[in-house]
């Protein structure tokens, strides 16, 4: 953890304790000077909550990092940046029904956002919880964000485990290695821990696909 994140993560609580003290201060201004100072002090409460809330997404704490970004809804319960990020951490926190609210409303209002599609596709794609899960769901979201962006290779992946969770496993083959494709022609901004993670999508759809073949033949 770098310098920045630990003052960061030290101050949440403090944080706290002073919203409170706020709130309940009595105070002599006019009304109009309150308002605009409430403005200003909420604003400022935001931005410092939203660098908290990084810092600890930055350290896989996923818990803290929700935490921070629902104080800030609770501010302003229309902060977009705060609303798109914290439905990513959502689903990797494990909390489904969250993310799903959070995003089947966001795609509600931006329905040209890839993203969006893209993530919801995911959820009921790779979601533990099987009252979650739903790979129709998860290939009809990946079609949607597919049709704004056909050569995003995050999409193709995505797509390729929606068939591989709906037991289609020979197009997930086939999606998974247009992906790589696709990666290889465009992903400037791949990791090495991502290219790992896709190998072992391609590696898991090609056994798959190979044992559902051998079955076949068996027969």
């Amino acid at each position: 953890m770098n310098i920045i994140s630990k003052s960061l993560l030290l101050c949440v609580v403090p944080l706290s304790i002073v919203l409170a003290q706020e709130e309940s201060a009595p105070s002599n201004a006019p009304a109009s000077s309150l308002e605009l100072t409430s403005d200003r002090t909420q604003g400022k409460r935001i931005e410092f909550l939203l660098e908290v809330a990084q810092a600890y997404a930055n350290e896989q704490d996923h818990l803290a990092s929700i935490d921070a970004y629902e104080r800030i809804l609770k501010i302003d319960p229309e902060h977009q940046q705060a609303r798109y990020i914290v439905a990513h951490i959502y689903i990797s926190a494990k909390q489904y029904h969250k993310a799903e609210t959070m995003l089947l409303a966001l795609v509600e209002e931006h329905p040209d956002d890839f993203k969006l599609w893209n993530n919801l596709a995911w959820l009921y794609a790779t979601a533990e919880d099987p009252s979650i899960r739903d790979g129709k769901k998860a290939i009809s979201f990946a079609h949607e964000a597919m049709t704004l962006v056909p050569n995003d290779y995050h999409v193709w992946s995505t797509l390729s485990e929606a068939y591989y969770v709906s037991g289609e496993y020979e197009k997930a083959y086939r999606a998974v290695t247009h992906m790589a494709s696709l990666a290889t022609r465009f992903g400037t901004d791949i990791t090495e821990e991502s290219v790992k993670d896709y190998n072992e999508q391609i590696r898991k759809c090609k056994r798959a696909m190979d044992t559902a073949e051998a079955m076949k033949d068996g027969d």
